[in-house]
This record gives structure tokens, sequence and C-alpha cells, in this order.
């Protein structure tokens, strides 16, 4: 699985790591100069995009991702349409 994000479909991924089901890519898209955490989940095949904001950490938003979802994040792109 390659993540893409809504604002880019060929991100460059900065770190991954895996928790159980769910997979938390960092994502830098060279193209437009920002940055997301995408959150997916292999269970229910749902996304979740956490996008960087200027002067934030994106340690920070990586390493507790899961705290953000829920107040930061958006759905994120479809699945379908990544490539491998």
């Amino acid at each position: 699985m390659h993540p893409c994000l809504t604002f880019d479909p060929k991100p460059k991924e900065l770190a991954h790591r895996d928790s159980g089901q769910a997979h938390v890519s960092l994502l830098w898209s060279p193209r437009t100069h920002r940055a997301a955490v995408v959150l997916y989940d292999d269970e229910t095949g749902q996304s979740v995009e956490l996008e960087i904001h200027t002067g934030e950490n994106p340690l920070e938003l990586y390493e507790h991702a899961f705290a953000y979802a829920d107040t930061r994040g958006r759905p994120g792109s479809d699945r379908s349409s990544r490539s491998t």
C-alpha cells in the first residue's frame, strides 16, 4: 500500500509505523510543500488525514496521531486510488 494525500497523490513518505490493524504515515508533498499524517485502518478501510499547520511539530502529530484524529482529522483519500 502506498499512502497518498487528498492534496497530492504521490507524496514522499518520511515515516511509517503500524499499530495492530492501523497504519500511521508521515507524508510530505514536494509539489505543494505541505505535509500531513495519514491514519489507515485495515479493518474498516477508512483513512483520516491530519494536515500539519505552519509552526507545528510534525513528529508530535505523527507520534500522537490517534489523540488528534477526532478533533483534527478529515476523511483521507480513497484507498482504491492508491497504487502499490
